[in-house]
């Protein structure tokens, strides 16, 4: 025999005692519990007849409106001893938690009324906050705890609302079905009609909005709603439950019925190559699929941490399912189970040329524009990521740096050559005919007119860097094996540090460029653990969420490629994101720099390990007391005082590669060394010193 706890609600909330049974009926009120059911209803039963939601919601609005004055933590003492951790928690509310209270001990040391004055965002009101923290209270008490992240009661009530108030009366049976299993589950309905006649509880503005659409769709349809309203009460009255405390809850079907369904299988055969990549995908978990499809393949992908709480799996499973994905389609590339769709991409590749359009990607193969039914992308899709030595450039597809390739196509067109000309001049540049005509109207300065093609020079066109040779981001692109490795049959590969590649049969082409070096980066410094710090000027735009740029050899250092982005946990949870797009920058440090009280004119050292983001700032100061020796050591984050010839040990460490200091002993070596990787502020400071001293 299964024992019921004897604890009702008076118990948990020990303020229910002082508080008259008038005040607080309204609100606890519920059709199917007895009259002051809180003072003697075992709180289990109270959970199985009500549900945990409708009574999180309804503690949560007695105490907005009732106890304003008293701390979540007194009027719910539990939450005291809950260990919560924001993450754990849906957002909005999540968010909303972040960016104000910043903790779960100051929520429950908070009042409702400090709650309201929070500043909260539009999408998460004070009572979607509270009865968050009150579901915690509440939910132990339930006979089958969820694991999922909280919910916020107040959003989910007011949820099921909208849904009841906007469904057409002319939606299937299941629909309503789903509808009234909801409703009761929730408790949505006896919430409406035991609130009725009160005044309404403090809404969020999200909530304001939904009753203001109600107020005019009511106001501009009246007469189709009331012919609605009467044909739903028809149709809907055979599905709707029982009322009264006999109504029991069912699990509706909540799918469409069998015959509206669609073919279950898709015809084999048509498009062997989606045939292909889709028996490989049915080998691989559900976790890894959805790795592939949400993060591999998807058009914008997601961070780590966000498809976790998605899909509620632990973090290291989603890092190590994207690292077996990885390796299996590097070893089914290599197979022979994937040697034809290797083939097709090498014949693709020589197809296509140097530069192509994604509108010529998805048209040259009848299977490019199928979805792949694991990864709801189409198969072109996959192709062009799984292109490993080309990236998307405003909609072209390129396998060198499109702003060098616009370069060349200018100088090689610059005498006024006929179309036929330039076909065949462009082809040395891999430009195939297919694409000759879209790629000159859209390179600057370049026209068409009466079959030559024309060159403005006035027309100002971004030229490559002087003296380099390739470009980073193609075939010198870190991740590419030094030597261009291919699968077996030819396909442009990536692999992991560490793994052991394959020596080419023959070396064909040049050796591609350096990529750049955290070594010759400005404002990157070697700590003596060996971790890299990235200085970043906060200014009064960084606050406002502007980009902050990083140098490329630092991005390359955290492995980020061009075309790709990168995502980080900062401290606080907060996900910041590397983008590289012309060039790498950080979307916005805000969230970070407003943990961190950073203010206009400070120094903020970033560094990374992994996916986490650490983070050091250094307050703005009045340097002129100091050094020039002192106010160098400054600019890369050291503060102790040194002695001149400690403090250029100290520089020469930080700047090179593997912490030697003999740049030292030569200070014109170390001028030159911090001028030419872009620390001139730093070089400033000392050449006085360094020059007296000679």
């Amino acid at each position: 025999m299964n024992a019921v706890s004897p604890i009702c609600l008076t118990d948990l909330v020990p303020a229910l005692r002082w508080s008259d049974p008038a005040a607080v009926g309204p609100v606890l009120r519920h059709a199917r519990l007895i009259e002051g059911w809180w003072n003697s209803l075992p709180l289990t039963r109270v959970l199985d007849i009500a549900g945990a939601t409708w009574l999180a919601h309804s503690l949560a609005r007695l105490a907005a409106e009732q106890w304003g004055h008293l701390e979540l933590g007194e009027f719910l003492p539990t939450l005291r001893a809950e260990d919560v951790d924001l993450d754990d928690i849906a957002e909005p509310v999540r968010g909303a938690l972040l960016a104000t209270a910043g903790s779960w001990e100051r929520l429950v040391s908070a009042t409702p009324a400090a709650v309201a004055a929070w500043g909260l965002p539009e999408s998460c009101g004070p009572i979607d906050v509270i009865s968050t923290a009150t579901w915690r209270a509440v939910n132990p008490f339930a006979r089958e705890q969820g694991r999922m992240p909280a919910p916020s009661p107040a959003l989910m009530v007011e949820a099921v609302r909208t849904l009841a108030n906007w469904l057409p009366a002319s939606a299937p049976e299941h629909v309503h079905s789903a509808l009234a299993y909801l409703t009761s589950a929730t408790g949505a309905d006896a919430d409406e009609a035991d609130t009725a006649a009160e005044p309404p509880p403090p809404q969020s503005p999200a909530t304001r909005a939904i009753r203001t659409l109600r107020a005019l769709r009511a106001q501009r349809d009246e007469e189709a709603r009331a012919a609605a309203e009467a044909d739903a009460a028809a149709a809907s009255e055979p599905a709707a439950p029982a009322a009264g405390a006999a109504r029991a809850l069912r699990r509706p079907a909540f799918g469409p019925p069998k015959g509206a369904r669609g073919p279950a299988e898709r015809e084999l055969g048509r498009h062997p190559l989606v045939d292909l990549l889709e028996e490989l995908l049915r080998t691989w978990t559900e976790v890894e699929r959805t790795v592939a499809a949400e993060r591999l393949f998807a058009t914008d992908p997601i961070s780590i941490r966000l498809l976790a709480d998605q899909i509620n799996v632990d973090l290291r499973d989603i890092r190590n399912a994207q690292r077996t994905v990885e390796e299996r389609l590097l070893q089914w590339l290599s197979s022979p189970g994937g040697a034809p769709l290797t083939k097709h991409m090498r014949e693709l590749s020589e197809q296509l040329g140097a530069a192509t359009t994604v509108d010529h990607v998805i048209s040259a193969h009848p299977d490019h524009p199928v979805e792949v039914p694991s990864l709801g992308a189409p198969l072109w899709r996959v192709v062009i990521t799984l292109f490993t030595d080309r990236r998307l450039h405003n909609g072209w597809l390129v396998a060198d740096d499109p702003h060098r390739m616009r370069w060349q196509t200018r100088e090689l067109l610059g005498d006024a050559p006929s179309l036929t000309d330039a076909t065949l001049r462009l082809g040395r540049i891999g430009i195939r005919q297919q694409a000759v005509r879209a790629w000159l109207l859209s390179t600057p300065g370049v026209s068409i007119r009466d079959g030559h093609v024309l060159v403005d020079p006035t027309i100002p066109v971004e030229a490559p860097p002087p003296g380099s040779g390739g470009s980073y981001g193609s075939h010198s692109d870190p991740v590419l094996e030094a030597g261009g490795t291919t699968t077996a049959n030819g396909l442009p590969i990536r692999r992991r540090p560490g793994t052991e590649a394959p020596r080419p049969e023959h070396e064909d082409r040049p050796a591609p460029p350096e990529p750049p070096r955290v070594a010759a980066s400005a404002r990157c410094f070697r700590a003596p653990d060996g971790r890299w710090w990235h200085r970043v000027d906060v200014t009064a735009d960084h606050l406002n969420g502007a980009p902050v740029t990083v140098p490329p050899g630092y991005a390359t250092h955290l492995g980020l490629q061009p075309g790709r982005l990168l995502c980080l946990t900062a401290p606080g949870a907060d996900l910041l994101v590397l983008v590289w797009r012309d060039q790498p920058a950080f979307d916005s440090l805000r969230p970070l720099l407003r943990r961190l009280s950073v203010q206009p004119g400070d120094r903020v050292f970033i560094t990374v390990n992994g996916d986490r983001l650490d983070a050091r700032r250094l307050p703005a100061a009045d340097m002129s007391g100091h050094s020039p020796t002192g106010r160098a050591l400054h600019l890369i984050g050291y503060t102790a005082p040194a002695p001149t010839d400690e403090a250029l040990k100290i520089l020469a460490r930080r700047i090179s590669e593997d912490g030697d200091d003999s740049q030292a002993g030569d200070p014109h070596a170390l001028l030159e060394a911090l001028t030419r990787r872009g620390d001139t502020d730093i070089a400033q400071e000392l050449r006085p010193v360094l020059m007296t001293t000679s």
